[in-house]
C-alpha cells in the first residue's frame, strides 16, 4: 500500500513537471517570461485559478476546454504531463541506486519535451536552449562514458559536420536547429546508435507523414517538426541500447 501511495506521489510529481516543461517549451522560443504573466488562457487571456492548472485532472474536468471562453485546450498539454510522470516513475524504479545516470535521463527527457513543443508550435529550436542541452549532454558523458568519452564527442563533431554541410550546400528540407540537435544526439550515443536513431527518426517520420499527404491534409512540399522524431529515435536507442549492441556484436 504505501510503495503505491509512493508511486503515485513520483508519477504525479513527474505530471507537475510536465505541466512546467510544457511552459518553458510554448514560452521561451518567443522570448517570454516563464514567470510572468501567471498561466492564462491563449484565446480569452483569462488568468487561470490553482484548480484549473491541476496536471491532467483539471483537464478531465473541464473536458478539454477553457472554463472562460469554452476555447479547445491542446491535447499536447495532459500529453506531456503524462509522459514526463512515468519518465519520472520508470526512472525511479530502474535507476534507484544509479542516481547520476538517473538524473541525467531526466534531464534528456526534460529537454525532449521542451524542443518537441517548441518544434510542434513553431518550427523553432531555440539557441539559448540548445547550448544548455549541449552543456547537459557533455557533461553527463563526461560522468557517465561506457566507451572512452573521445567515442562521443568525436562522434558529435562528425555528425554535426556531415549535416551542416548537408544544410549548407544541398537542397534539403533539414533545418539548422535539427543540424544542431543531431550533432548533439550523436555526442550522448556515439556513431553506431546515433545511426540506429537516424533511422528510426527518418522511418517514423514517414510512417506519421505518408499517409497525411495521401489524404491530401498535408503537402509533401511543407515543412514538417522533425525534432519530435529525432528525440523519438534517440531515446530508442538510448533506452534499447542494450540490444542494439548485442545484434551490433553478432552481426
Amino acid at each position: 500500500m504505501q510503495t503505491g501511495i509512493l508511486f503515485l506521489l513520483i508519477w504525479f510529481t513527474g505530471c507537475c513537471f510536465g505541466s512546467f516543461l510544457m511552459v518553458v517549451g510554448l514560452r521561451v522560443p518567443v522570448h517570454q517570461s516563464i514567470v510572468v504573466p501567471r498561466s492564462h488562457c491563449p484565446n480569452c487571456h483569462s488568468t487561470l485559478h490553482f484548480f484549473e492548472l491541476i496536471p491532467i485532472l483539471s483537464y478531465l474536468i473541464q473536458r478539454g476546454r477553457c472554463r472562460h471562453c469554452q476555447q479547445h485546450i491542446s491535447i499536447l498539454h495532459p500529453l506531456a504531463e503524462v509522459l514526463t510522470g512515468f519518465i519520472f516513475l520508470y526512472t525511479f524504479y530502474t535507476y534507484l541506486f544509479f542516481p547520476k545516470e538517473g538524473l541525467f535521463i531526466i534531464g534528456l527527457v526534460s529537454f525532449g519535451i521542451i524542443f518537441i513543443i517548441s518544434d510542434l508550435y513553431y518550427q523553432l529550436l531555440p539557441d539559448r536552449l540548445m547550448v544548455f542541452f549541449f552543456l547537459w549532454v557533455f557533461l553527463g558523458r563526461l560522468v557517465i562514458h561506457p566507451h572512452p568519452f573521445n567515442f562521443y564527442l568525436f562522434s558529435g563533431i562528425g555528425f554535426f559536420s556531415f549535416f551542416y554541410l548537408l544544410y549548407q550546400f544541398s537542397s534539403t528540407s533539414i533545418g539548422g536547429g535539427d543540424v544542431k540537435l543531431l550533432g548533439i544526439i550523436g555526442m550522448l550515443l556515439g556513431y553506431d546508435l546515433t545511426l540506429i536513431a537516424i533511422m528510426i527518426a527518418c522511418l517514423s517520420a514517414l510512417l506519421v507523414n505518408f499517409p497525411l499527404v495521401l489524404s491530401k491534409k498535408n503537402n509533401y512540399r511543407n515543412f514538417i517538426p522533425f525534432a519530435p522524431f529525432i528525440f523519438f529515435g534517440g531515446f530508442t536507442a538510448y533506452f534499447l541500447q542494450d540490444i542494439f549492441n548485442t545484434w551490433f556484436i553478432m552481426s
